[in-house]
């Protein structure tokens, strides 16, 4: 087992050289707006699909819209595989390279998720015991929580478990991805990594396609890490890809031609309302990929860059984790102060 590790990490010392010269990239050493932007929409995203409860009566087209707002978790996986793994290959050659990820990462993320925990399972209930009671369903099974494996359960049994801590899903497949892709970056070559990440997108989606076709619940399909990895991976693919001696100039044009291509078919799903076994998702994985290749190759002067460069965009990117953790709590706590009928009343429009 050594020897295969050394010998898979003997090609650090065959990309050395060649490597520097294309290690320049959108999300090393500089802060790319378009990227912050892009997380905002993100989360715009998700924000409309949770919080899309419309009055009877208010189906229409327009607002139906809103319902692909899910969609935005897919958005939210292809741009961290781009970014974590633009990260990772960039700090291949520095010192400390697994530790100073980890505790990077670790310090981002553990504070805010791990502080929910505490404030809603040990400090609410003796605080308020009917406050509590809005997430008992979470707090009977908190132990997947604090073990990131809530989609490990939710998959296993098959239901929607957690309450409002059900999105916590989501948050479990991007740590278990964090805590092994570093080692995929480290021991191989760009042009390895990058043949090890279409395998992986392959397989992911064909196992995903499987499990459905033989009878698997669909909640697992949604949640499972191995049926979900295919997104983080295409962004790593991504970031790996623009790394190459071509670059990034090289495929914005062909990023174009992914962005109105996929966008055409999925316009086309869309009407016909068909999901075929998510065997069609990978169409948004070419939308979402060609996105981000344009999104950051554009000028802030330009029409569409300006779009890229949104402060509006960019405000919510800015604070898209916090958001994505505290909203779907607060709606319990919310809701007895703003309700749909209400609102509509309010507002004199469904």
């Amino acid at each position: 087992m050594t020897l295969g590790l050394r010998f898979l990490c003997r090609t650090r010392l065959l990309e050395s050289a060649a490597g520097k010269a294309h290690r320049g990239s959108p999300d090393s050493g500089s802060h790319v707006p378009a990227l912050d932007a892009i997380r905002g929409l993100a989360i715009l995203m998700v924000t409309a699909y949770r919080f899309n409860q419309r009055p009877a009566g208010a189906g229409t087209s327009a607002l139906s819209l809103l319902d692909s707002g899910f969609r935005g978790v897919d958005l939210f996986f292809v741009l961290s595989g781009f970014l974590i793994t633009g990260i990772l290959y960039d700090a291949k050659e520095q010192p400390n390279y697994f530790r100073n990820f980890y505790m990077r990462r670790t310090l981002r993320i553990f504070p805010l998720y791990y502080g929910i925990l505490v404030a809603i399972f040990i400090v609410l209930p003796c605080v308020s015991d009917s406050a509590a009671r809005l997430y008992r369903d979470a707090s009977d099974r908190q132990f997947w929580l604090w073990t990131y494996a809530t989609n490990l359960y939710q998959g296993w049994t098959g239901q929607w478990t957690f309450g409002r801590f059900g999105h916590f899903w989501s948050l479990a497949v991007e740590e278990h991805f964090y805590l092994v892709w570093p080692i995929f970056i480290y021991c191989l070559s760009r042009v390895g990594a990058m043949r090890a990440s279409m395998l992986i997108v392959v397989g992911s989606i064909a196992c995903r396609v499987a499990w459905l076709a033989a009878g698997g619940n669909d909640v697992a399909a949604e949640v499972w890490t191995c049926f979900r990895v295919d997104s983080l991976v295409a962004g790593a693919w991504l970031a790996l890809l623009i790394r190459g001696p071509v670059g990034l100039k090289g495929f914005v044009p062909i990023a174009w031609a992914g962005l109105s291509a996929s966008a055409i078919v999925l316009a086309v799903l869309a009407a016909l309302d068909r999901r075929l076994l998510t065997a069609t998702d990978p169409v948004f994985l070419i939308f979402f990929g060609s996105l981000i290749i344009v999104g950051i190759s554009l000028r802030a002067d330009s029409l569409a860059g300006r779009f890229f460069h949104s402060r509006f965009l960019r405000y919510f990117g800015k604070y898209s984790y916090g958001i994505y953790v505290y909203q779907n709590l607060l709606i319990p706590a919310m809701a007895t102060l703003f309700t749909a009928d209400g609102l509509a009343l309010g507002l004199r429009s469904p």
